[in-house]
């Protein structure tokens, strides 16, 4: 591996070591530092190293003397109910019902019944607001739940998507595309570009990125979005200015940018290895054809590990699932973004977002039920996840790249034969538990040929846990009743 990568890797690894002390992932992160620095030992100049790994550890000091912020929980979203009532959902996912009266609105501080303590004020609170005045024009003129995921997949929005929907899209492994991602950004940054590139714009790419740059703030600026700019548009830069470029070295540069100065967390962290899997499909020997068979199935391998220890659930045909739902994505999120930047006014657009909105959401549903046999619940340890990264690690610093996804296939056959299954079980459950998101999508997979009872259970909810009988306490009283 080259000496550039080496380096830059290094430092980010070292970053997290650092911002991840004593938590659980410290002996992985601080074994991977020290092969990687290890490796940059013994194979070149040591004291390269020097310039830029004490200004690294003086930054990641100062940060750790700096005394933390504690503000107030602002609102996040407002939701609104057909029975006049609303309900805010404030910062760390509290549901707090709205006084009557009350003018709630997103990054306002609000009291335990509803009332506002702090009116929401600057630049950020704005942003906010036009996001949810942007997500309601969406509902004015496009058909829920079209409109749910038009709004998740622009403005980053996904307060108001159906659990029994979210549960389809996770279960069919094509989730991240109601999450704004690299693939979000390239398809609109791509097409923006491909149009400049049309009527002879210069560097289209690097025009198209910069125009861009004032939506971005819509998006919610999650780390995966801004992960997706900062790349897209240091690759445009490279490609149209400097000719020669290396991907990885720059997927790093945003790697270590975003430890520093942004939020590492789940999203982030799936985010960078599903990238990271795709740049290094294309490394190191192969034929094409290898090559893009391992561009198609590596974010899902390459992720594999953070999925089956966080959620133990994971579809293993989703990267044929997400080709296929690629094909009606694109139009769709097109079709949303020229929806909003025209305001809503066209109406020819507005009937082009139902109409693809509702195909793919049908196509979502057809790939859960053709792939549902290929849904795998293993819940893993910390441990096997953290050694197959460091073995993929070891690989490609060896020089065996084109074999990086060798540990995740292992991996995965791990957990076909190894399955979390809970058989043969009578369970009772609360209605909102088995119908919510989290558990039809995660530990309502490991139960089979189980009796689940529960105080309601919505149809899709039977479908999607459809290894089990599900009663409804509710239907059965009103049996009884009758």
């Amino acid at each position: 591996m080259e000496k550039h990568k080496v380096h830059i890797f290094f430092l980010c690894s070292l970053a997290l070591t650092w911002k991840f002390a004593g938590s659980d992932y410290f002996p992985f992160l601080l074994t991977s530092t020290a092969i990687l620095g290890g490796y940059y030992l013994l194979k070149f100049n040591w004291t390269e190293l020097l310039p830029t790994t004490v200004p690294l550890l003086a930054v990641l000091t100062l940060q750790s003397l700096a005394l933390p912020t504690k503000a107030p929980p602002k609102v996040m979203w407002v939701r609104e109910y057909s029975d006049n009532y609303k309900v805010a959902v404030v910062e760390g996912w509290k549901w707090i019902r709205i006084k009557d009266g009350e003018n709630v609105e997103v990054g306002d501080v609000v009291s335990e019944d509803g009332k506002v303590l702090v009116k929401g004020k600057g630049v950020s609170a704005a942003l906010k607001r036009l996001r949810y005045k942007l997500y309601r024009e969406i509902e004015e003129v496009v058909d829920y739940p079209v409109s749910s995921v038009a709004g998740a997949s622009t403005l980053g929005i996904r307060f108001e998507l159906p659990q029994s929907l979210k549960g389809y899209f996770a279960l069919s492994g094509l989730y991240h595309f109601l999450a704004i991602s690299g693939l979000h950004v390239g398809i609109v940054i791509g097409t923006l570009a491909g149009f400049l590139k049309l009527i002879r714009f210069p560097k289209p790419l690097t025009s198209a990125s910069l125009m861009v740059l004032p939506l971005m703030p819509l998006t919610g600026l999650p780390p995966s979005a801004v992960r997706a700019y900062l790349f897209t548009f240091l690759v445009s830069l490279g490609v149209e200015e400097f000719r020669k470029i290396s991907p990885i070295y720059l997927l790093g540069v945003v790697f270590l940018l975003t430890v520093l100065f942004g939020k590492f967390n789940l999203s982030a962290a799936l985010s960078f290895s599903a990238v990271g899997g795709i740049l290094l499909s294309l490394e190191g020997k192969g034929s094409k054809l290898e090559k893009s068979l391992k561009v198609s199935v590596a974010p899902m391998l390459f992720t594999l590990p953070i999925v089956l220890h966080v959620f133990g659930t994971v579809n293993l045909m989703s990267w044929i699932t997400t080709v296929l739902a690629g094909f009606i994505f694109t139009p769709f999120l097109i079709s949303v973004f020229l929806m909003e930047v025209t305001l809503y006014k066209v109406s020819l657009i507005n009937q082009a977002v139902e109409f693809l909105g509702e195909l793919f959401i049908r196509g979502t549903q057809i790939s859960f039920h053709l792939t549902k046999w290929a849904i795998v619940h293993s819940e893993i340890s910390l441990f096997l996840a953290g050694i197959t990264y460091i073995a993929s690690l070891l690989l490609i610093l060896s020089g065996k790249v084109r074999f990086f996804l060798v540990p995740s296939a292992l991996l995965a056959t791990y957990a076909i034969l190894n399955q979390t299954v809970i058989s043969g079980k009578e369970i009772y459950e609360k209605g909102w538990k088995v119908n919510s998101f989290r558990f039809i999508s995660t530990e309502g997979q490991r139960y089979k040929e189980c009796k689940i009872h529960s105080s309601y259970v919505m149809p899709a909810t039977r479908k999607l846990l459809y290894k089990n009988e599900l009663i409804d306490e509710r239907l059965r009283r009103f049996e009884k009743e009758k």
